[in-house]
């Protein structure tokens, strides 16, 4: 295969010779696999997790000339990100907060983990492979109607389809919440550290959306902000789409959601001041990409590096074989029930 128009411009007759290696389709392949790995060491802060990812995920032919270039390329993340985080803690980084890039950012948090929270936590890894295998046929199902109804009538209705997944989107999010009259902000409860309103561009418990006071709340939108209510549906609709967009992120967001709200219950039940819902939310974000995703070692190692906690390496690979082996057994009776 050719690529006359790389490393120089056939319309001009420029043409460098010291960029023609790139001009093969294995190398654009190892490439993206490092890409893949750089992306996600930066985001997660995990440099061994982003390489294990690209080589599980991402590459298709394992080989050590790929390995050790996906590994120089997470090295060298891992060095421009120590320094740019230093910078963010100074505040200069605006809402991509001060501790690391986006919003990953889990400095602290529960330390240990009683025995009692296995039961909980094994549960967590239940819902994330029921939730999981049942997200992976729903998009199976719009692909296959996107694939024999909708596509097939040109690339105009893949535009068309985006503009309205989008307005959609828009209009649930944020239009919604503007037939809702805002609610004065409850006194506040210094034990559960409810701060009403939160302020702007920051997670928390109330949303002042375009309320005329400062002291009043949505609660529509902040049941959409908070809980993430819609990204199952939204994620399913919207994967397959001619967008650039992934599944990782709304993953997470999904996971989590179920995940807090399951520690929500540990936390009213046992009522120890060393367990935190924070730790329930990471482990239904990884339940529900292992269900979905069907990853294991390079999550595993992304969950860790991540929480900073070696004590959880345990609940992580339990949490992960429960979700990903209820999945693939859900996937394989549902199949066996069609051929049947």
């Amino acid at each position: 295969m050719s690529f006359p128009n790389q490393g120089g411009s056939g319309k001009y007759h420029l043409n460098s010779r010291w960029l023609q290696v790139f001009r093969s389709d294995r190398v654009h392949r190892d490439l993206v696999t490092c890409g893949c790995a750089a992306g996600v060491a930066a985001t997660f802060r995990a440099p061994v997790g982003g390489v294990l990812f690209a080589l599980e995920e991402v590459t298709s032919w394992w080989k050590s000339q790929l390995l050790w270039r996906v590994f120089f390329t997470s090295a060298v993340v891992a060095v421009v990100v120590r320094p740019a985080m230093g910078w963010c803690k100074s505040g200069k980084c605006g809402h991509f907060g001060s501790g690391g890039f986006i919003i990953w950012d889990i400095s602290d948090g529960q330390e240990d983990y009683y025995f009692g929270e296995l039961l909980p936590m094994a549960v967590i890894g239940v819902i994330g492979g029921l939730l999981g295998a049942l997200f992976n046929q729903l998009t199976l199902y719009m692909t296959y109607w996107r694939r024999n109804h909708l596509h097939k009538n040109g690339n105009g209705v893949k535009i068309i389809e985006v503009g309205l997944i989008s307005v959609l989107t828009s209009i649930i999010s944020f239009g919604l919440p503007l037939l809702r009259q805002c609610t004065p902000c409850p006194k506040p409860d210094p034990e559960l550290g409810n701060e009403c309103p939160r302020p702007p561009g920051m997670y928390g418990n109330y949303v002042n959306f375009y309320c005329s006071k400062d002291n009043e709340y949505n609660d529509l939108a902040t049941i959409f902000f908070n809980t993430q209510v819609m990204f199952y549906t939204l994620a399913v609709v919207t994967f397959g789409t001619a967008v650039p967009a992934g599944q990782f992120v709304p993953g997470i967001m999904i996971g989590s959601t179920y995940g807090r709200l399951v520690g929500k219950f540990v936390v009213s039940f046992y009522r120890k001041p060393n367990i935190e819902e924070g730790t329930y939310a990471l482990l239904g974000a990884e339940s529900f990409l292992g269900g979905s995703m069907r990853m294991t070692v390079s999550l595993c190692v992304i969950v860790v590096e991540i929480s900073n906690n070696l004590k959880f390496l345990p609940l992580i690979m339990l949490v992960l074989l429960i979700s990903r082996l209820l999945a693939m057994s859900s996937m394989k009776a549902y199949m066996k029930s069609r051929l049947n």
